[in-house]
């Protein structure tokens, strides 16, 4: 880095402070480092991240599971843990791009980028969630996993036609009896008939949700549907 960076780093330091998103301790600015522009050192700091635990593998699923294969990102604990309610639940915008890296890091890990998928879809709200939400958080890591993937994101085929409590607020046995074959539903089954698809989702913890949309598309001609979360809770 030459001198003039080097001043402009120190200016920006004391001008524009940054600090991590988790613990607000302070960050070296970009330009005082050889760090990338889209680098989770950016918005994450060292001990932060250090608590960012991956799941190396993909899962297969049960026997009674519409899921083909479960993939997932990092295990939902530490840092993650964190990072997930402050984004969905509080709407932080500045988690959008560390949420963006840490859905391509995944990808590429977990070598997504040779799979055979035909298009990407995402768990849908219903409206009366998305209302109160005012973004689907799902949707968000599906159109990243598209560009990622160079596929075609389709939205707004996929429906969540009732209204149900949220599965994070019920037990095991709660989540199982949520959902029925009628929540979810896809407006032109054409867009998913004879598609492998990618479903997209921000926590994989009984996979209730992923395994009724998966119905809802293979009975609308999905040949096969995979799971791809950004973190799996190990239960």
């Amino acid at each position: 880095m030459n001198q003039r960076s080097s001043y402009l780093s120190v200016l920006f330091d004391i001008i524009a402070p940054r600090t991590c998103l988790l613990c607000s301790q302070f960050l070296s600015h970009p330009l005082a480092t050889a760090f990338e522009k889209e680098s989770l050192e950016n918005y994450l700091c060292s001990s932060c991240r250090n608590q960012l635990e991956i799941c190396e593998r993909s899962f297969a699923s049960g026997r009674s599971s519409r899921i083909d294969k479960f993939f997932s990102g990092y295990q939902y604990t530490g840092s993650i843990a964190r990072i997930i309610p402050a984004w969905k639940y509080h709407r932080r915008n500045e988690f959008f791009p560390l949420i963006k890296i840490l859905i391509y890091l995944t990808i590429s890990r977990l070598n997504l980028l040779e799979s055979d998928f035909n298009l990407v879809l995402a768990v849908p709200l219903s409206r009366k969630t998305l209302r109160k939400r005012d973004f689907n958080q799902a949707l968000f890591i599906a159109a990243c996993s598209s560009f990622a993937l160079g596929l075609p994101l389709v939205a707004g085929q996929l429906v969540k036609n009732i209204h149900t409590p949220q599965q994070a607020s019920l037990d095991r046995h709660a989540r199982a009896y949520n959902l029925t074959g009628d929540t979810f539903g896809v407006i032109d089954p054409e867009v998913v008939r004879g598609r492998n698809v990618l479903l997209c989702d921000d926590v994989l913890t009984t996979g209730a949700t992923l395994d009724t949309v998966a119905g809802t598309l293979r009975s609308a001609g999905a040949v096969s549907v995979t799971a791809l979360t950004l973190a799996r809770v190990e239960l």
